[in-house]
């Protein structure tokens, strides 16, 4: 039977068309071949560029931390060597406490800051909570806080048993921060090389520590584990690499949903984390921001400095951030944990950045907001408040507290946002009973709020969208504002004048000592040349203590007597030979 002519062209084209279809399917594939190859060959370049950039970043972060780059001349051993937390907890134990502050006698209210906003955390919040703040849970605002670090299982190196957990198993705050909606960690402490050493060498001893904490965490349902091991030396870094993956992974394994905080040092000076291992491991890291000027520094200065410039020592919470972002913790993973307690030093002068004479310790805020009567000044460098004020127990001296008050707190979380980062962490929650301005600065900061210039803190549900320009602003307006504090201080006035004087005052006076006339005038009778000796002394003497390249008020007498005496020698000995020559 043969097919008629129209049946056969519509077989003809109906083959057509699958087989055009066929080639088109084949030319999509080969170009989206070719497009996956181009987007691989674009994502490596791009990773490398990556890679080139932290590397670099790193890089100058390492010349900044370079131990010879201090111009204080502070002993970076020391500083690595100060366990912050370890310091407060032995202090606490101690019969005198200096954090002691009686609430009830002074009349101070604590209870929990309630703000006339109803705010929700936008960012998180993270706190240590103090096993020696028994009652504290009563008094504080769950909706602010996001986790609670409760402090401490103390290890025991020998075995990995708890020396104590502070009464972990009893506490009534595990329950009121579940109530709340509040996450709660387990706070694994052990402080010092020797003891990081001998637990980590001794698998028996981890794999008990471990075993503890997976029951201590199932039995009062709370959601994971802070670690909090400083001193960790650089011999040790796999051992500490592999012992946080084993307890990541059995925890997780538990409940997939359970924490591993990672307390980490403002900077790493004994290269003791491997970034490789732990970052998949680890699901917060916590800096310690805090400590950076302390009992080894040689002069009192910002324990939380946000920079540096030319006054302070090159590691500051900038720097502290950037170096964790530049091994590669993606932003989301980071905290960055801020003091509620202050330094006190004892000074030779009352100026600031004034030569230490003693570190007197760390001081609570409740402390320092109670028992300082001091006018607050503001370093518009490290953004961090200080005081300076004067002791009379016997024999006179200066003192000078450096702390964070509610504006300078308010800078950092608001640098906390500009750079992304997962949010604020608190050493410790309830060093500020009483006082409810840092908590005020947190609602206003840490949640969805923005800062309006003129306006002041407008919660906004967009605020996703400005956070970073926001808080750019903020931080100008504050440096700003600190300037005009400084500025307006009447010492700062005083100084800027007389600098203007002495440097002008002597510049001319040299200036003119080419011309006959006035060198006859200075050294043509001894009158005029006591003046002119007096100037030379006076001058120098100000040079001497400006840049404090001494500080001892004597010494700096004795060598500008013995500067003025042979300034004045040898210029009379140059006048003279002028005089000689002359026809």
């Amino acid at each position: 039977m043969k097919m008629s002519h129209s049946i056969k062209c519509i077989i003809s084209l109906v083959l057509a068309y699958i087989l055009m279809g066929i080639n088109t399917t084949y030319a999509a594939k080969d170009s989206t071949s070719s497009k996956g190859s181009k987007n691989f060959k674009s994502d490596l370049a791009g990773f490398k560029k990556k890679e080139a950039k932290y590397k670099a970043d790193l890089k100058k972060i390492e010349k900044k931390l370079s131990f010879k780059n201090f111009f204080h001349h502070v002993d970076s051993v020391e500083v690595a060597h100060r366990f912050v937390h370890e310091q407060h907890s032995k202090v606490r134990k101690g019969k005198k406490s200096p954090y002691v502050v009686d609430h009830e006698k002074l009349g101070l209210k604590v209870e929990a800051y309630k703000p006339g906003q109803t705010f929700e955390p936008k960012y998180e919040v993270f706190g240590w909570y103090p096993h020696w703040e028994s009652d504290l849970y009563n008094s504080l605002n769950y909706s602010l806080l996001t986790t609670i670090a409760y402090f401490s299982y103390e290890v025991n190196p020998a075995n990995g048993e708890a020396i104590t957990t502070y009464d972990w198993e009893t506490t009534p705050l595990i329950d009121s921060a579940n109530q709340n909606g509040v996450k709660v960690l387990l706070t694994l402490s052990n402080f010092g090389e020797e003891k990081n050493r001998q637990l980590l060498e001794s698998d028996d001893s981890k794999n008990t520590l471990i075993k503890n904490v997976v029951d201590l965490i199932k039995m009062r349902g709370a959601h994971g584990v802070c670690i909090d091991f400083e001193g960790v030396a650089h011999e040790q870094k796999e051992e500490y690499s592999y012992f946080i993956n084993n307890l990541s992974e059995k925890l997780k394994k538990v409940n997939k949903e359970h924490l591993v905080y990672l307390a980490v040092p403002s900077v790493d000076w004994a290269k003791s984390l491997n970034y490789q291992v732990l970052i998949p491991a680890i699901d917060q890291f916590v800096i310690m921001g805090y400590g950076y000027y302390g009992s080894t520094s040689k002069v009192a200065g910002p324990i939380d400095g946000l920079f540096s410039g030319k006054i302070w020592e090159p590691y500051n919470l900038s720097l502290s951030v950037d170096q964790y972002l530049a091994n590669q913790i993606p932003p989301s993973k980071l905290i960055l944990a801020l003091p509620f307690y202050g330094g006190i030093w004892n000074t030779t002068i009352e100026n600031k950045g004034a030569y230490a004479k003693g570190y007197v310790g760390a001081r609570t805020y409740d402390y320092i907001r109670s028992q300082i009567n001091a006018p607050v000044q503001y370093d518009s460098i490290s953004q961090t408040a200080w005081c300076s004020y004067v002791m009379d127990t016997g024999q006179t001296h200066f003192r000078q507290c450096w702390f964070d008050d509610d504006s300078t707190l308010s800078v950092k979380l608001n640098y906390i946002k500009s750079k992304n980062l997962r949010g604020m962490g608190i050493w410790a929650l309830g060093y500020d009973k009483g006082y409810p301005d840092l908590w005020e600065a947190i609602a206003k900061n840490m949640c969805d709020t923005i800062i309006r210039p003129g306006v002041g803190v407008v919660a906004d549900s967009n605020a996703t969208t400005v956070d970073t320009a926001a808080s750019g602003i903020w931080s100008q307006l504050a440096n700003v504002e600190s300037l005009l504090r400084q500025i307006s201080d009447y010492k700062t006035v005083l100084m800027a004048t007389m600098s203007f004087v002495v440097f002008y005052g002597g510049v001319g006076l040299l200036i003119s000592m080419f011309q006959p006339n006035t060198r006859m005038f200075f050294f043509g009778s001894t009158a005029n040349t006591i003046y002119y000796t007096s100037v030379v002394l006076l001058f120098l003497i100000v040079v001497v203590r400006w840049t404090k390249v001494f500080d001892d008020k004597v010494v700096v007498l004795i060598l500008g007597f013995i500067a003025g005496a042979v300034a004045l020698y040898f210029a009379k000995k140059i006048v003279d030979r002028k005089n000689n020559n002359k026809p």
